[in-house]
């Protein structure tokens, strides 16, 4: 589990002030940095967005660039989950970020559980190779850079590894792992919410709604030939299970676009309320999960 940093000694009172309002994701940006830099497969440690600007809040996640070594890459990306889960304590396994822009790699979010509440924590994987194109295009603070990490690579090994991304970002999600992205979306939907930002929680909510729609086509027609809201009633109307779901799916379609909590959570809740019915399998394997979850919300809405 992250450990607590100390403040540097020899500070003036002010810095002291400093260090003590600084935000509390630094600390686990600091653990993330220490972990990942022992990793001989790691050559470059990146950070951007609010912590790479000095903006961050209570709120804010923190929003990591991992650089791997292009040979090595799809091994880490691999064995990421049991990583987090071992050295830091996630709460989930590793959602796949369908909603980053494509940099050349490939995206994960996951939930930390710090100081009581659940930061997010976006950790981008990419090639050594793609490194410095990545850094002109979005411009990140560089952390930590690792010896021979401007050793060239081959251009078999580049393209070798850019095809094991893009087999992997093409990979058809199970059941279990749509409702960890029902999860994470729930997540970024309430704290969008908190923060007033309702074009975002719009976009969210929208996403939240297809999760669903995608656990009732995964569940019921897994092998469906078609993607998106495409022939959905033709395909999972055929049984009376299937058109009870499709009513429940309806309903949300037909909730105010711009979401509250209460909406966010009734949104949720509907997801694993199908699941329950449709995929228990995947509900069992995340029950553990599932109930923590919950835990950190009510928490949430405790300290509100």
């Amino acid at each position: 589990m992250p450990t607590p940093v100390l403040p540097p000694t020899d500070l003036t009172p002010l810095e002291e002030l400093a260090h003590a309002h600084r935000p509390a994701q630094l600390a686990v940006l600091g653990d993330l940095v220490h972990a990942l830099s022992a990793t001989t497969a790691v050559t470059h440690l990146l950070v951007r967005g609010s912590l790479a600007t000095g903006t961050a809040d209570r709120l804010s996640d923190v929003d990591l660039v991992v650089a791997i070594r292009d040979d090595q890459l799809p091994v880490l990306m691999d064995s990421l989950d049991v990583l987090m889960s071992t050295t830091f304590g996630t709460l989930l396994p590793g959602w796949r970020d369908t909603i980053v822009g494509n940099l050349g790699g490939a995206g994960f979010v996951y939930l930390l559980p710090h100081d009581g509440h659940l930061l997010q924590l976006d950790l981008y994987l990419c090639p050594t190779s793609g490194v410095q194109a990545l850094r002109r295009r979005i411009g990140p603070r560089l952390l930590w850079q690792g010896p021979g990490s401007e050793d060239a690579t081959d251009a078999d090994t580049q393209a070798r590894t850019a095809q094991e991304l893009a087999r992997a970002a093409q990979a058809p999600a199970d059941c279990g792992h749509l409702l960890v992205q029902a999860m994470v979306l729930h997540a970024m939907l309430r704290k969008r919410l908190a923060r007033g930002q309702q074009y975002i929680a719009y976009g969210l909510l929208h996403d939240l709604n297809a999760t669903c729609r995608d656990v009732i086509r995964t569940a019921l027609v897994p092998h469906s030939r078609h993607h998106g809201w495409y022939h959905l009633p033709d395909e999972v109307g055929r049984t009376a299970t299937g058109r009870e779901c499709l009513t429940e799916l309806t309903e949300a379609l037909t909730s105010p676009p711009v979401p509250t909590v209460t909406q966010a959570d009734e949104a949720l809740d509907r997801i694993f309320r199908l699941a329950q019915r449709i995929a228990p399998h995947a509900v069992a394997s995340l029950t553990d999960q599932i109930t923590a979850y919950r835990a950190y919300q009510q928490h949430e809405e405790g300290l509100a």
